[in-house]
């Protein structure tokens, strides 16, 4: 059970999401309702309560501000205690999140990393990965990573409330330092009685280790929008088919 709190941490929520869940050329086109967007929700595997995923975002029609914060829950929390926080500053441009400065901290059981990424015309430059990143043959360059945005970024645009006129259509392509991954929201919008579920994909493209690419690149998931008002949408669910089981992100009560 450790093993599958680890790597879900390492290879969805935080990369994605879905890093899942869930990070242009690819950044997202979607219209913004309001000025900031704050959520809590809730980590589950197999049903066991397994961590907390908060954040919150604010911006004006030109900029943007995002904190994130992951953290072990329930029985995890004595056992395998972490922490994971993150902060992302951006521009909005014609309702595009182009990231400026991406920075995270993580602090395992009481051993610490940390990754600062900053952005030039799209490029992600990195100031700092500690421990340093090992080259490797699959090593990436950050070079060709322009259009790519970080992972709370990511985070962010996948889980904040929105109002499109097509809250399925999404697609990113997120790096984090290291590794590179890929999120989509197909344009096939279904109802489940008040929910409207849109189908998605997490998938892995680069950085990762040789292991993680034989195990499994794709892990398709789905979304849930309460429809607050109209073309106005709010994430309430999030369920994910991982390796170890079903993961699902539920969003608490304000």
């Amino acid at each position: 059970m450790l093993q599958l709190y680890n790597n879900l941490q390492r290879n969805l929520l935080m990369r994605f999401i879905l890093g899942f869940f869930l990070f242009f050329i690819f950044t997202c086109t979607v219209a913004y309702a309001s000025k900031s967007n704050a959520a809590v929700f809730s980590l589950k595997i197999k049903g066991l309560n397994v961590g907390t995923l908060s954040f919150l975002g604010t911006h004006d029609d030109n900029n943007y501000t995002v904190s994130g914060e992951l953290k072990s829950g329930g029985i995890f929390k004595f056992i395998n205690k972490q922490r994971y926080k993150a902060t992302t500053t951006g521009t909005l441009i014609n309702s595009y999140f182009k990231p400026v400065l991406y920075t995270e901290l993580r602090n395992k059981k009481g051993k610490k990393s940390s990754a600062k990424l900053t952005y030039k015309n799209g490029i992600p430059q990195i100031r700092e990965y500690d421990p340093p990143r090992q080259i490797k043959v699959n090593t990436i360059d950050p070079n060709t990573q322009g259009g790519t945005v970080d992972p709370l970024t990511a985070l962010y645009v996948t889980l904040r409330d929105n109002n499109s006129l097509e809250p399925c259509q999404l697609k990113l392509e997120v790096f984090d330092g290291k590794r590179k991954s890929q999120v989509r929201l197909f344009p096939d919008l279904k109802k489940r009685e008040d929910l409207i579920m849109c189908i998605g994909e997490y998938k892995r493209v680069a950085g990762f280790s040789k292991k993680d690419m034989e195990e499994k690149t794709r892990f398709p998931f789905n979304i849930f929008y309460k429809k607050t008002r109209e073309y106005q949408y709010s994430v309430k669910k999030l369920v994910i088919e991982t390796v170890y089981g079903t993961a699902v992100l539920t969003r608490k009560a304000r």
